[in-house]
């Protein structure tokens, strides 16, 4: 019986539009630097693989020693296959991050508009100068989503894009998402809930269409070739 084969994609070079901003550090927040070694990595749960033959230096948002967002690979097919593929009309965002979503999200032609909720003043000063992209409102999400319901009655909103209570490399249950898209949809019935918690219902396939309509990151930057691994 011969071995099964195992496709995964060459990544020698990395940026994405964090890689510019200032290292700097606000309150217990901070953007810092950190070297991600050579090696075959995870898609996450796309059933894929990226080998890395050289180092790459990737941005870590951090909140005390508490890592809540990095820029590596796997998580910017995630953001891509949901702000370029998923969402469209008026889109709300809970969590800023690292302003990654929203660089997607303004390169897909169905948004209308985009809110984006973050309860960290700090970041308004360390990462949103270099996103602005729509609104953006300080404020703990369930407050602020209620808020926003009763204040603009009549408005729709088509998608609501959530990443801010797990952090980095915290799995989420499938009770706590439920809880969160019911209060999302107890809101806004009509809108799409999509969780950043890496859409596992994707297959390998994506992996060749998520990334290379995306303006910063071009497709040599992605990979080079596919790998057979016999």
């Amino acid at each position: 019986m011969s071995n099964p084969t195992v496709s995964y994609h060459v990544i020698d070079r990395w940026r994405t539009p964090a890689s510019d901003y200032p290292r700097a550090s606000l309150g217990t927040w901070s953007i810092s630097t950190r070297r991600q070694e050579p090696g075959i990595y995870k898609m996450q749960e796309y059933g894929a693989f990226y080998y890395q033959p050289a180092p790459i230096d990737l941005t870590v948002l951090m909140e005390g020693d508490r890592v809540w967002f990095t820029d590596e690979p796997r998580q910017m097919y995630a953001l891509a296959e949901i702000g370029l593929f998923r969402a469209h009309g008026n889109v709300i965002v809970g969590g800023l991050g690292l302003g990654l979503i929203l660089s997607f999200l303004r390169q897909n032609p169905r948004v209308i508009s985009l809110t984006t909720i973050e309860r960290a003043e700090e970041l308004r000063e360390l990462v949103w100068p270099y996103v602005q992209v729509g609104e953006l409102i300080i404020g703990d999400f369930y407050d602020v989503l209620p808020c926003l319901a009763r204040e603009e009655e009549g408005r729709r909103v088509d998608t609501i894009i959530t990443d801010f209570i797990f952090g980095y490399q915290t799995e989420a249950t499938w009770e706590e998402l439920q809880k969160q898209r019911e209060f999302c949809k107890k809101h806004y019935p009509q809108a799409l809930f999509l969780e950043h918690g890496y859409q596992r219902r994707l297959d390998a396939e994506f992996v060749d269409k998520a990334i290379p309509p995306s303006q910063f990151l071009p497709r040599e930057a992605m990979y080079d070739q596919v790998k057979v691994v016999r």
